[in-house]
């Protein structure tokens, strides 16, 4: 009856709510008031055997009556309880109630036998909180120790060790988790939601990603977008892409910022929400731009063989992908057209008349 109880259902949620320990504590919890109603039993029930036997020699047994005015029979039913529940206590850890008559040693027996094993399971459930508490630190910790032994075996320089030591602390933040086994442990509907959850704002800033037709089908593929999405970190100075590399993957930043060069040049900066390299799902060409981390950099990236084998699924976002990729191409075309003829050279009909060689990307890449 008492599992049902609105009061000690929302009771358990707050105390499992707890960070680090909240789990655990609800199973001490319990075994704590058991521990405490098991140990007001045996002071009830072996003054009661005391009562019914006279309190034989317990005046002389016990010093404590021995100074007591009047011994055991003179004391008030508070002071005879709180005796008898230290000495309890006493018998949970030793045996500090000496038993005089058959009953009384039975009794004791049995409470230490029973008190004994509820001892254990509690200093049990205690030793699985302190294991348990901060879990994810202490898996970071140990990788961390991990990482510094191997950086000292292989005698790796000190700039190269403090780089790789900040990647690790920015990555977790002092906490260890298997996100890519934590994803794979669940349903896809799940996945799909916690992606959606992280990614959503995102992805609905990319023009050419977005999906509102309003059929039924709008989340389904933002959750399968979402879910292609693959984390990644930066540190300052690292170079994300190079200019001329062929492009694969575009890049969502969800927290940092980026710098974009061309020919080394620096040309703009991107931070958090923005995104680049999108021409990587449009066509398969090479990178026109540099991009390096400005700063400790939180990022996904989406590769153009996940988004191509979703937008199967959705026509209606690979027709946009086509109308995008023949506008882009023939942004090209112009430039390759204005390059040619600032050098003086003559226009071809062929150029004016024929696409750029075929760089489009298809979908069964």
């Amino acid at each position: 009856m008492a599992s049902r109880s609105p009061a000690i259902l929302n009771l358990h949620k707050r105390v499992e709510a707890i960070s680090g320990i909240g789990s655990i504590l609800t199973r001490m919890i319990p075994v704590g008031v058991l521990v405490l109603y098991f140990i007001h039993l045996q002071a009830c029930v072996l003054f009661y055997f005391g009562k019914v036997t006279g309190f034989m020699t317990w005046d002389a047994q016990f010093s404590h009556w021995q100074l007591f005015e009047g011994g055991i029979s003179a004391s008030s039913e508070a002071e005879r309880y709180i005796w008898m529940l230290s000495q309890s206590v006493g018998n949970m850890f030793q045996t500090t109630f000496k038993p005089e008559t058959l009953p009384e040693q039975i009794l004791t027996m049995i409470f230490i036998i029973i008190g004994a094993f509820m001892y254990a399971v509690l200093v049990g459930l205690i030793s699985s909180a302190a294991i348990s508490y901060d879990a994810s630190g202490r898996l970071y910790r140990q990788k961390i120790d991990q990482l510094t032994e191997y950086l000292s075996w292989k005698n790796v320089d000190a700039e190269t060790r403090k780089k790789l030591l900040g990647y690790y602390e920015f990555k977790y933040k002092g906490k260890y988790f298997e996100e890519t086994g934590i994803f794979k442990d669940m349903n896809e509907s799940l996945r799909r939601q916690l992606a959606s959850l992280n990614c959503k704002q995102l992805i609905e800033k990319v023009p050419f990603l977005k999906r509102e037709c309003l059929d039924g089908r709008d989340g389904l593929y933002l959750g399968k977008i979402a879910t292609a999405l693959v984390p990644i970190y930066f540190v300052t100075g690292d170079s994300i892409i190079e200019q001329g590399e062929q492009a694969t993957d575009m890049f969502f930043i969800l927290t940092g910022r980026v710098n974009v060069l061309v020919n080394d040049h620096a040309v703009t900066t991107i931070s958090d929400g923005g995104f680049f390299g999108e021409v990587a799902l449009i066509a398969n060409i090479p990178r026109t731009a540099s991009v390096k981390a400005a700063t400790n950099c939180y990022c996904y990236s989406l590769s153009a063989k996940d988004f191509y084998a979703i937008i199967v699924e959705f026509p209606d976002v690979r027709v946009r992908i086509d109308k995008i990729y023949e506008e882009r191409m023939a942004k090209v075309r112009m430039e390759q057209a204005a390059r040619l003829f600032m050098g003086g050279e003559k226009l071809s009909g062929s150029l004016r008349a024929s696409p750029t060689p075929s760089v489009r990307r298809t979908f069964n890449e």
